[in-house]
């Protein structure tokens, strides 16, 4: 397994360019599933807020439908078969987890959500990012992280921003720790074995050493934002 920074990794990748992106354009169905889901009556009054015109169906520009929401396949499913995975490391407290880089856009720092009334607890809010309507999602209620004692020190200061089936999702972390290019030999998706945090929304563990860290499915989380 060998590592390197966050800073190579993203240096070298235009993850926040248009085509990333797909900024602006029409919504795409995973982003109106969203927003009839949570937004509700209140849908142009809250996309206003957040600086995005509810009634661009028709807009032009790169359209968030076709391309963006062909993946079928899981991404869980895919990184079985890779010889050689990439992932991002991060921190939630003392609990250091990682997110395959083939789902990630960008990092960025953490930004205050627009709050969705009937939004569930883990669903922080929405905001907009390069004209996309983005859900931010509370990692640590979801994978059960809590910090004991040492509350006061661990808060969330950056979004590990995702991109699946058609919904750009922003995963609010307290810290990125490194990249990895880890074999598929040194990952174990026998999780039913690990203890210590929930496993729903966890596909495997990396080995890096003695350590075992949880790899975090982007997948999972994006049908639970989708279908509570």
């Amino acid at each position: 397994m060998t590592q390197r920074s966050p800073e190579e990794y993203f240096r070298q990748h235009d993850f926040g360019s248009e085509a990333a992106t797909g900024g602006g354009g029409e919504f795409t169905a995973a982003e109106r599933a969203f927003m009839q889901k949570y937004l509700g009556v209140e849908e142009g009054d809250l996309l206003r807020r957040i600086g995005i015109d509810p009634a661009r169906a028709g807009a032009t520009g790169v359209a968030g439908g076709a391309g963006l929401e062909d993946e079928s396949e899981s991404l869980d499913a895919r990184l079985r078969n890779e010889p050689v995975l990439q992932m991002v490391g991060f921190f939630l407290g003392a609990q250091e987890f990682a997110v395959p880089t083939e789902a990630v856009q960008e990092v960025i720092k953490y930004a205050a959500p627009t709050r969705l009334p009937a939004a569930p607890s883990f669903v922080a809010g929405i905001v907009n990012l390069r004209g996309r309507v983005t859900p931010l999602v509370r990692l640590r209620e979801l994978l059960g992280v809590h910090d004991g004692g040492d509350a006061a020190g661990s808060e969330d200061k950056f979004i590990i921003v995702c991109r699946r089936r058609g919904l750009q999702m922003g995963m609010m972390i307290e810290r990125v720790h490194t990249m990895y290019r880890v074999p598929q030999q040194d990952i174990d998706w026998a999780i039913e074995s690990h203890l210590g945090i929930s496993v729903d929304f966890v596909s495997g563990l990396l080995k890096a050493g003695e350590r075992l860290i949880s790899i975090v499915s982007v997948d999972k989380i994006l049908d639970c934002v989708l279908k509570r």
